[in-house]
């Protein structure tokens, strides 16, 4: 599968020759409001993967913002698909695992240069956060674990 970040934290994935995927987070201060996922026709994804992650030159020179919109009224079927499995759980914006009797939550972080976040969690939460009803940000509201959103943390490239 490959993965790249654009410039603003949107993600856009493709898996084999499946339709390439754009993951929309919301923007403080923009019109994107709300976190969608958007299916993007093959010239935006090679321009992506031959390296323009610049939002601002996307919706230029393929009016992606256009697409965006037009998009979120036809109600997308396609979404990324991961596997999850008895001890990975793949959630819209986090990996649960559950590795030997300990459980973790991993996010991607929003920073420049992107990275990665693994924080240990309850049994409890981690079977919450497999029933697929909450984002990153619901599950750190709910049991309030910002105390371990810290830089030691951060996953090791």
């Amino acid at each position: 599968m490959s993965r790249y970040k654009l410039d603003n934290g949107w993600i856009v994935m493709r898996e084999g020759d499946q339709p390439a995927i754009l993951h929309v987070f919301p923007v403080p201060n923009s019109l994107f409001r709300k976190e969608q996922v958007v299916e993007i026709p093959d010239d935006i994804y090679q321009d992506i993967e031959s390296g323009e992650t610049r939002v601002k030159e996307l919706f230029r020179k393929h009016k992606l913002h256009d697409y965006i919109f037009q998009w979120d009224s036809r109600k997308p079927t396609t979404s990324p698909k991961y596997e999850s499995t008895k001890n990975k759980f793949f959630g819209v914006d986090f990996l649960a695992t559950d590795e030997n009797g300990s459980y973790y939550l991993m996010y991607e972080l929003s920073r420049h240069g992107g990275g990665h976040r693994k924080i240990p969690i309850s049994k409890e939460i981690y079977e919450e956060a497999r029933t697929g009803k909450y984002s990153t940000s619901d599950l750190f509201k709910k049991y309030n674990l910002y105390h371990l959103d810290v830089s030691e943390n951060d996953v090791k490239p």
